[in-house]
């Protein structure tokens, strides 16, 4: 098993991938490609410093993002099988996110399932032999991920407000969007009308917007309110 980490998710978005190649005939099973793009976010203390009247003050808090991607390719009747048990700890996603030391969370899995559901049930996937998708997670964690030199790459960056952002967005909650919130509803960040069946992300105040759209928005602004209320989300 991975090493256990005090972590809280930022963030964990899949999609399918529609991509064909020549030797993916060759497979003698159904397989499921998940190209992982693991983003690890480790707050660093920062450093004292004296200010000119000899007080001692902080430096801006830094972090180093470590980021790591690899693709891992499952047998899809399995994990299929696994899904329909709910058997969590032991399936190849489960296993997947193990060997990339990605803090697992629930949530985190559900993502995965749910897109790999989403895929299964399209018409235009059916009669392929491989079925790809893409995967990207951002953790924070207390400590750096102790990988072998050379998997991964790192960069120090300011870390002001990633504890922030990760609180904002777990507040967020998914809701399916049903023919009374299509009629006159968009999303106020990037003025588009929502899709009915949809899935959206809502705040505790009770605002909803595109997913990719809020969780941009609270990337980006400095104070992680609401766009239409302003309510302080962290």
């Amino acid at each position: 098993m991975s090493r256990t980490y005090s972590s809280c998710l930022a963030s964990c978005k899949a999609w399918d991938v529609d991509l064909q190649r020549p030797d993916d005939d060759f497979w003698p099973c159904k397989i499921l490609e998940i190209n992982v793009k693991a983003t690890f976010i480790a707050s660093r203390k920062p450093p004292q410093q004296e200010d000119d009247d000899g007080e001692e003050g902080k430096k801006s808090a830094m972090a180093r993002k470590t980021v790591r991607e690899e693709c891992h390719k499952v047998p899809l009747e399995q994990l299929l099988n696994d899904i329909v048990t709910e058997d969590w700890n032991d399936t190849s996603i489960w296993d997947v996110l193990d060997s990339m030391q990605i803090p697992i969370h629930r949530s985190t899995v559900d993502e995965i399932v749910r897109c790999v559901l989403r895929m299964v049930a399209r018409e235009c996937y059916k009669d392929r032999n491989v079925l790809r998708m893409r995967v990207e997670i951002e953790a924070l964690v207390d400590e750096e991920p102790d990988f072998v030199e050379g998997d991964v790459y790192s960069i120090d960056v300011e870390a002001d407000d990633f504890r922030e952002t990760a609180e904002a967005i777990t507040k967020l909650r998914n809701v399916v969007v049903e023919e009374a919130v299509v009629e006159n509803s968009l999303c106020s960040i990037c003025l588009v009308e929502f899709l009915e069946g949809s899935e959206i992300s809502g705040t505790p105040c009770s605002h909803v917007f595109h997913d990719r759209c809020i969780r941009a928005w609270l990337k980006k602004c400095s104070k992680k309110f609401c766009p239409n209320c302003v309510t302080i989300l962290a």
